[in-house]
């Protein structure tokens, strides 16, 4: 560092004159921090204090338009970047349902023997775009169909065992009908 930087240095820190700076310098061996100690002790230098105050009342303070703007800014891509994660996840989450309703398979069989194996992602996109074809598995059961679906993991109420259920209770109330007659 220069002694004219050191100089420069010295005068902000404290607030004296180029001559008083420059004088602390050399009573210190240039030493910077040594120098403003220096002033500080022989009373020459401004007292350095940070205070901060606070009002009952606050005022606002004039925001420039720049920091306006930038504020604006930002606010503007926060609210692209929490729509596009949530967009994002969304599609995470529907490409995770479609891969997994395309690796399981729906299966009909009847006395034993496959008579249907589809992807399951069919037979709900079939549920949901034609209500009848709710009915048609429905009376399926009554016609001895029973369902099952392959690769999918057992969780809290096994599928497979539900559907077991319902065709044989379909098959009770076949059996029961068939008695009335």
């Amino acid at each position: 560092m220069e002694m004219l930087e050191k100089v420069e240095l010295v005068r902000e820190k404290t607030g004296v004159s180029y001559q008083d700076a420059k004088e602390a310098l050399e009573a210190c061996d240039f030493d910077v921090l040594d120098a403003i100690i220096w002033l500080e002790n022989a009373g020459k230098a401004e007292a350095q204090t940070a205070t901060y105050e606070t009002t009952g009342s606050a005022t606002k303070s004039e925001v420039s338009v720049e920091m306006q703007e930038a504020q604006e800014e930002y606010q503007r891509t926060s609210k692209k970047t929490k729509l596009g994660e949530m967009w994002s996840s969304f599609c995470n989450e529907a490409r995770r349902l479609v891969r997994s309703g395309l690796d399981m398979t729906f299966i009909a069989e009847r006395n034993g023997e496959r008579v249907v194996a589809i992807p399951l992602l069919l037979i709900i996109i079939g549920i949901l775009a034609w209500g009848a074809s709710i009915w048609l598995l429905i009376i399926g059961l009554f016609f001895g169909f029973r369902y099952r679906i392959e690769g999918a993991s057992p969780v809290t109420i096994d599928v497979n065992e539900a559907m077991d259920k319902a065709a044989d209770a379909a098959e009770s109330i076949k059996g029961d009908f068939k008695k009335n007659e």
